[in-house]
């Protein structure tokens, strides 16, 4: 009797589906392709991958070549040299000049590339975040639009069943066998059957444009989830071992540390600015000219070779504030990552107790089903000997039909859940997806 009860629930309850229903799976590969906000998340990535390079070019040697080309109006006005003569020369003159610089010791650049690494870290941390997130997004997504098609289909059936009440009630009466407090019982039920199925296909509309929102593709339905997917308690078991794994592995608590190892070797970059720098130049100069001021051309090459100390004395005490200002941003990372902490190990707990709370809430809501749909039958078959008026039927009606729709979000309110519990242990990848896409038909 059970077994088929339960049959009889899970066919009122998913009414049946187009063929052509996209699956959870295709929804998460359109999000990968197509969403903005991960999208947005990749190109941040890439953009801080360069600092590394960027922070590499400072032990790099600096190659300049500079060519300057001069025109010269030379007018000898007198001159007591017999040789040079009074009169007007025009002549060029074109400088080439070569420089290279070599760091040899540059304290702010070592600490620039220790921090660049610490920045790459972080934002690898962030991004596998964002795909996490991704995932729990499109997840969520779709389980609404199964839930708003859930929803909908059961306010269809209800306004219908109510429908065939009011009919019912009518042909009673005008046979004289009914009373018209039923009719306007039935025919006020009615309308509110009426409202829910406007207001259910609302929110369908709305589920469907979220989603298309993060796929770029307008879903007309999804899947729907099979009667006995399996409910399964968080594994391991123990709520320690969870709030274990998510200090460890949770990606945004990673992120934040890395970001607190970047606040501290910000401070270190500042500080190199007392620090003596190192370094060694090459010039080499090729000047020509087709005159001089005594009269004929010359071609010189010059190469000199320096090693330059700069010793940083007194610069307004900035290197001394910057680095406080520094010192102080450091301790408000600090402060975000404890506030991180908190915030990953509360969710943790949370969504450990939903899970678990979940899987006897949806055996409840289950047995709830069973027992609306009995007393249903009980109530339909005391109004047809004339036991009890309409009302108790149509409230046994509207009751049945909460039954179904709680049962309904509890199953979707559960994978949530669990889902979230392993995007917050930092261990939530798509094989999590393909085990709940296995579960919807």
């Amino acid at each position: 009797m059970m077994k088929s009860m339960r049959a009889w629930v899970a066919a009122a309850l998913f009414l049946p589906t187009l063929c052509s229903a996209q699956t959870l799976l295709e929804a998460y590969k359109l999000a990968r392709e197509n969403d903005p906000k991960y999208r947005a998340a990749q190109a941040e990535f890439r953009a801080a991958s360069t600092l590394i390079d960027q922070a590499r070019a400072g032990f790099l040697p600096a190659v300049r070549l500079d060519f300057e080309h001069t025109e010269t109006r030379q007018r000898i006005l007198s001159s007591q040299n017999p040789i040079f003569g009074a009169g007007v020369t025009d002549f060029p003159t074109d400088v080439r000049t070569l420089s290279v610089t070599q760091p040899i010791f540059r304290k702010e650049v070592i600490e620039r590339f220790a921090q660049a690494k610490a920045v790459v870290k972080q934002a690898q941390f962030t991004l596998l975040a964002a795909e996490q997130e991704l995932l729990l997004r499109t997840t969520t997504a779709y389980l609404v639009l199964m839930a708003a098609t859930d929803s909908l289909a059961l306010a269809t059936a209800e306004r219908e069943a109510v429908g065939k009440a009011l009919d019912l009630a009518r042909e009673r009466l005008k046979a004289g066998l009914g009373t018209i407090t039923n009719q306007y019982d039935a025919a006020a039920r009615y309308a509110v059957t009426q409202a829910r199925e406007i207001e259910a296909k609302n929110r369908l509309r709305d589920a469907r444009q979220a989603l298309r929102e993060i796929t770029g593709t307008l879903f007309e339905r999804g899947q729907v989830l099979g009667e006995n997917f399996p409910l399964e308690s968080p594994q391991p078991a123990t709520i320690e071992r969870w709030l274990e794994t998510a200090s460890q592995q949770n990606l945004g608590l990673n992120a934040r540390r890395e970001a607190l190892e970047v606040a501290r070797q910000e401070i270190e970059r500042l500080k190199a600015g007392h620090f003596p720098s190192v370094n060694l130049l090459l010039n080499h100069n090729r000047r020509d000219s087709g005159s001089t001021l005594f009269g004929g051309g010359s071609n010189v090459e010059t190469t000199d070779l320096t090693v330059r100390l700069s010793i940083p004395i007194y610069e307004g005490g900035l290197t001394s504030a910057v680095t406080r200002e520094a010192a102080h941003r450091y301790t408000r990372v600090q402060e975000e990552l404890e506030m991180e902490r908190r915030t990953v190990d509360r969710a943790t707990r949370a969504y450990y107790e939903g899970t678990l709370a979940g899987v006897d809430l949806v055996r409840a809501l289950e047995q709830s089903v069973i027992s609306q749909q009995r007393s249903l039958e009980a109530k339909e078959l005391s109004h047809k000997s004339g036991l009890i008026t309409l009302l108790p039927v149509l409230d046994a009606q509207r009751d049945l039909y909460l039954a179904r729709r709680d049962y309904a979000q509890s199953r979707y309110d559960y994978l949530l859940n669990r889902l979230r519990l392993q995007q917050v242990a930092g261990t939530l990848s798509e094989s999590d997806l393909v085990s709940i896409g296995a579960a919807l038909r």
